[in-house]
């Protein structure tokens, strides 16, 4: 008795691993809950952060904080979904999502931004699709609004 179905029959690349089109249509990189990084992260990928991040995240792609995920230091990427806590600024130039669970103390940049009711929120929001599409370089904090 199989427990596995094969729609159709494949067959194996030559470094024996997952086909290409397989690596190709779905990547993620995951920081398990109880894993703590210390440092820069960069890449390509997909990042989900159920664990802790201590230090700077620079994505290619869309980064999710899960509820019990803590990022520490900014984060610049084109979507940024918080679920958790993260403290530092965050860059996206597509949009940041705050759900209802989540908390961020830094200031955001981005041309989009969804806070739902119920999230935590402190700092200072910059909507100028210039600043957002710095985003895919280094994150870099909002301007502070100056009193004349």
């Amino acid at each position: 008795m199989s427990i596995f179905r094969r729609d159709q029959p494949s067959s194996p690349s030559a470094s024996g691993g997952p086909s290409e089109s397989a690596q190709q249509k779905y990547r993620l990189t995951h920081i398990a809950a109880g894993t703590r990084l210390r440092g820069e992260v960069t890449g390509g990928t997909e990042l989900l952060v159920e664990g802790e991040i201590e230090g700077e995240v620079r994505v290619d792609a869309t980064v999710t904080v899960g509820a019990d995920g803590v990022v520490t230091g900014p984060v610049a990427a084109p979507v940024v979904r918080i679920g958790g806590r993260v403290i530092g600024d965050v860059a996206a130039s597509d949009r940041v999502e705050v759900s209802p669970s989540g908390s961020l103390e830094g200031n955001i940049s981005a041309p989009r931004i969804i806070i739902a009711e119920g999230a935590f929120f402190k700092g200072i929001v910059d909507m100028r699709k210039d600043r957002a599409a710095a985003a895919r370089g280094k994150a870099e904090p909002a301007p502070k609004p100056t009193i004349d």
